[in-house]
């Protein structure tokens, strides 16, 4: 047996009460000899001692009562030894959720004092290893017996700002147990519950069927929570202006409309702009701004929702840069009348936020030294000289772009000789098509030049009359082909460059793409994907994001969010610096010439606190019967205070200390009448 609330033993001492009464009311008059008595004088004797043997029922009565009454104030408890040997010879996980919806109330704390007392509340054989959880998982304490180093642990554990993924945590969790050497095996699953921790496409794992599975449930029903879930934005511009659409989405987590949501824009945290909206339940609202002015270089941006009682999921960051045009060079064939590359002209220089400031020159007129100071170069049907073409082929293993279009003037055998198989391709005949056309098809829309037609525009559409043969050479990618099978774009890497070539012409002489609608943003595209260097807006929590190193070759010192320094230095096989992005906000890069910023993000999904259904979760990941899966977690010790309420031994207990009282007031009662009578 065992006592809830050991103190109150000290009750115990009522007991005392009756016997102290019986005392003091069994007084003794004093001896005195009178001689006219001493014939009766054993008669009052024998009537004491008869009175006597009464009582003493009497105050076993009470006395037991008290007792009662005092281990009832106790709430003592009954533990099965064969339970308590068995826990003994168990080894336990304990699964800990430190995903960042356990920021929401006092989640956490209720984890943490939960995992504390079940390992309080374990015999000193039984083992316990400890394991944190968000996205990934990390094992913070091997199997132990030592309450004092588990519960230490628990003590330095802190919520974090990764999603949820309880397949990861359990597998972890599963391999942990190889070092155990029990047999009896329990995972102590401590979480909010989100249905957003359960991947669909994960919904058949399961754990072995020697494991069982406790959940320890610290979640709340039905959680309203708002939410910035998404930007879309122009991450790189060249113009102080931002004249494209910043758009923001805002989702409303909960079961009930919400009106007046606050949104606000800031630019290098200053408010910029600030908006009302209705979201429905379970649904999202868009809120656009533009026309705002940029500083040079990188610009930190926050989009924010006010007025929510879970703060951490509210603002999103980004950044926009502001970068000076980089040059573009146009090769072309000399020619009377209107030049060939008067579409792909018009196309790269008609607009605003153009990334490039074009420059046409014929293949005559371009020094092979000077090639190097452009950024992508751009050889449209024209025939260039060795000299010319090795210094493209230097230009590109450098680093540059290069784009080839292949029409009427390019000699497929003066081409593959200048080049050298270096370039995408190995041009063939050339095929002209009288009175009749090709389309081209099998394009890999998930490739940065086509993503722009994913959702609107067909490729499909554009007519092609004429174009040559090739052969990809080894490594090459063909990114869209003919309706014939033939190639049409081809890329290849050359070095640190990129290069594609297109197998028809920029103008309208083999095929009308120019003369469509898709003709200026895949040419936009193209050149793009080749010159830009690649910029995101913002990087997604818990993955690894590249920085480039400073002008001499240098790493940047970086800061985190918080203001610490980082001193893991990492690099790529380029010499780029990896950040694993562990906090969200704006990481600060510090080089020589300038600071630049790099912006973190949570995973919105966690956003959305909708719980799943534990029965069902522990019946999937265990393949367990759920009435015997339910039964065997209550059998399970948890808590003192759980077993004991089971028990309710001191209910049972006040009873009978009551019937003991009733039964002694009616003897009482009984004797005072008898002596009454008699």
């Amino acid at each position: 047996m065992s006592f809830l609330n050991p103190l109150f033993l000290l009750g115990l001492v009522a007991v005392a009460a009756p016997i102290i009464v019986h005392l003091v009311r069994r007084t003794k008059a004093p001896r005195i000899e009178f001689p006219s008595l001493m014939f009766v004088r054993r008669v009052p004797q024998k009537t004491i001692r008869k009175r006597m043997v009464q009582n003493w029922l009497l105050l076993f009565l009470r006395c037991l009562a008290f007792l009662l009454l005092a281990l009832a104030f106790v709430r003592p408890y009954f533990g099965s030894d064969a339970a308590n040997e068995a826990q003994g010879r168990r080894a336990n996980v304990i699964l800990l959720d430190t995903s960042f919806s356990m920021r929401f109330g006092n989640r956490f704390e209720q984890a943490k004092q939960r995992a504390k007392s079940i390992i309080e509340q374990a015999n000193g054989s039984e083992s316990f290893a400890l394991v944190s959880f968000g996205q990934s998982y990390e094992t913070q304490a091997k199997f132990t017996s030592d309450a004092a180093k588990l519960k230490a642990a628990i003590d330095t554990l802190q919520v974090g700002s990764s999603a949820t993924d309880y397949v990861q945590a359990l597998r972890g969790s599963a391999e942990l147990f190889k070092e155990a050497s029990q047999k009896d095996r329990r995972i102590v699953l401590i979480s909010d519950f989100q249905a957003a921790g359960r991947n669909p496409a994960e919904t058949a794992f399961q754990i072995s069927k020697d494991i069982k599975l406790q959940p320890v449930d610290v979640g709340e029903q039905n959680t309203a929570n708002l939410a910035v879930t998404d930007i879309s934005a122009q991450s790189l511009i060249y113009q102080p202006k931002y004249s494209e659409k910043l758009t923001a989405r805002i989702a409303n987590f909960s079961d009930e409309a919400r009106e007046g949501v606050r949104v606000e824009f800031l630019l290098n945290e200053r408010a910029v702009e600030k908006r009302e909206l209705k979201i429905a339940a379970h649904d999202s609202a868009t809120v656009e701004f533009t026309g705002f002015n940029l500083n040079e270089g990188a610009n930190q941006c926050v989009i924010q929702v006010e007025g929510d009682n879970f703060p951490f999921d509210n603002k999103f960051n980004f950044t926009l840069r502001r970068e000076e045009q980089l040059k573009a060079l146009l090769i072309e064939t000399a020619g009377r009348g209107r030049s060939e590359s008067f579409y792909l002209r018009s196309a790269l220089t008609t607009g605003e936020n153009l990334p490039f400031n074009l420059e046409v020159k014929t293949a005559g007129s371009v020094s092979p030294s000077e090639v190097s100071k452009y950024r992508v170069v751009i050889v449209n049907d024209a025939a260039v000289n060795p000299a010319l073409a090795a210094s493209l082929i230097k230009f590109v293993e450098g680093g540059g772009g290069l784009i080839i279009a292949a029409g009427p003037h390019t000699d497929a055998a003066t081409f593959n000789q200048a080049f050298a198989n270096v370039v995408p391709a190995k041009l063939d005949e050339v095929v002209q098509l009288r009175g009749d056309y090709v389309t081209m098809s099998e394009i890999k829309t998930d490739h940065p030049v086509f993503e722009v037609f994913r959702q609107s525009g067909r490729l499909a559409t554009a007519r092609v009359f004429g174009y040559h043969k090739a052969t990809p050479r080894e490594g090459a990618a063909v990114l869209a082909r003919y309706e014939d099978g033939n190639p049409a774009l081809i890329e290849a890497t050359q070095g640190a460059g990129k290069m594609l070539l297109f197998t028809s012409t920029f103008d309208a002489s083999w095929n009308d793409l120019p003369l469509t609608p898709l003709y200026l943003p895949l040419v936009r595209q193209m050149t793009r994907f080749l010159g830009e260097r690649e910029t995101r807006a913002w990087n997604p929590i818990g993955q690894t994001f590249t920085v480039a190193v400073a002008k001499d070759g240098a790493l940047p010192a970086v800061d985190t969010p918080a203001g610490e320094r980082l001193t893991e230095r990492k690099q790529t096989s380029t010499g780029e610096l990896l950040i694993n992005a562990k906090e969200p906000g704006f990481y600060r890069l510090r080089y020589p010439e300038k600071s630049d910023f790099a912006a973190v993000n949570v995973d919105t999904k966690e956003s959305d606190l909708t719980k799943l259904n534990v029965d069902e979760f522990v019946t999937s990941v265990t393949g367990a019967d759920p009435n015997a899966q339910t039964a065997a977690a209550a059998n399970e010790k948890l808590t003192n205070e759980e077993v004991e309420s089971r028990q309710r031994v001191w209910w049972w207990l006040l009873v009978v200390a009551l019937l003991l009282f009733l039964t002694e007031a009616i003897l009482s009662r009984r004797t005072r009448m008898a002596k009454m009578i008699g």
